[in-house]
């Protein structure tokens, strides 16, 4: 699913959508340590998390991710929200915490028929 619908789907806002909005979504990576993130990550990867910083933005970005999401409805730094533009990373806010928007994202994905 593209991250763009997947955002509209969990009723996250996307801030930042960039090119990678358009990126199909296969994966969900929720967390907060960036050792994981980094032997988790991949371009189909959508990483949800609390952190909101411009460290994870460029990290993002180094490892060509499609987006991330931050949760809680937090409101990003514009800062933070002009890194992922410029990095081209997209950018979402769930209005929910981390449970609820990982089973929103499972429920959305886990219907989407398998690649052969």
């Amino acid at each position: 699913m593209r991250l763009e619908e997947l955002a509209e789907k969990i009723g996250a806002s996307l801030l930042s959508p960039g090119p990678a909005a358009a990126r199909c979504i296969e994966r969900v990576y929720a967390g907060d340590r960036m050792s994981d993130l980094i032997s988790h990550a991949s371009e189909t990867t959508l990483v949800v998390t609390n952190l909101a910083t411009s460290q994870l933005v460029r990290a993002a970005a180094l490892m060509d991710l499609s987006g991330l999401c931050l949760v809680n409805g937090v409101a990003p730094e514009p800062a933070l929200v002009a890194v992922a533009a410029a990095n081209g990373t997209a950018l979402m806010v769930s209005p929910f915490d981390l449970f609820e928007t990982c089973g929103r994202l499972y429920e959305c994905l886990r219907r989407q028929p398998q690649a052969v």
